[in-house]
């Protein structure tokens, strides 16, 4: 189990590295990215921002595109039932996140950061709520709904890497309008 986690974690750490091109359209739309800076910036809903910090194709995994992006939630902040289309693996930075499924399975590796690699906790009962702590880890597929909050008293700050189907936004909510839809 501790070298799945750790090749998912590599996978991970390489889509970070890669991540930008079909953001980049936004980003010109929306002005020029700042320098060492995203590429993109978007509001998911209230307090809860987004920055794209790259976006590629995969030759490793064809017809999927690479993402590495930062979550900011500020305290109280949640987003709306979604999915990502692909593989999602998030790390908690800053403050505390709570991550609620609403289907499909998840996997939470505890002190991830520090080299505790195992076992996963795997989340399969919807309404499971967890909150995740600086280290903490989650990842999960494209069959998982979940909504996710700030928990702290600090904004909370996750880093996610996605291996998503191409040409698929970064999230898709469930049960909203397309048009509320943050695309690539």
């Amino acid at each position: 189990m501790r070298r799945i986690t750790i090749s998912i974690f590599s996978l991970g750490l390489a889509g970070a590295m890669v991540a930008g091109i079909l953001i980049a359209r936004t980003a010109a739309q929306e002005g020029s990215p700042t320098p060492g800076g995203p590429i993109a910036v978007l509001e998911l809903a209230p307090g809860v921002t987004a920055e794209v910090f790259g976006a590629a194709p995969s030759s490793g995994a064809p017809g999927q595109t690479l993402y590495v992006a930062r979550f900011t939630f500020q305290p109280g902040a949640e987003i709306f039932p979604h999915n990502h289309q692909g593989t999602t693996l998030l790390g908690i930075e800053s403050g505390s996140l709570g991550w609620t499924l609403g289907a499909g399975t998840a996997h939470v590796v505890r002190e991830a950061a520090g080299g505790a690699a195992g076992p996963a906790e795997d989340l399969t009962a919807p309404g499971t709520d967890v909150v995740l702590e600086p280290g903490d880890a989650i990842f999960y597929e494209a069959d998982v709904v979940h909504t996710a909050r700030g928990a702290s008293d600090e904004p909370t700050i996750v880093l996610g890497t996605f291996v998503l189907e191409a040409g698929q936004p970064l999230l898709m909510p469930v049960d909203m309008p397309m048009s509320a839809t943050p695309s690539a």
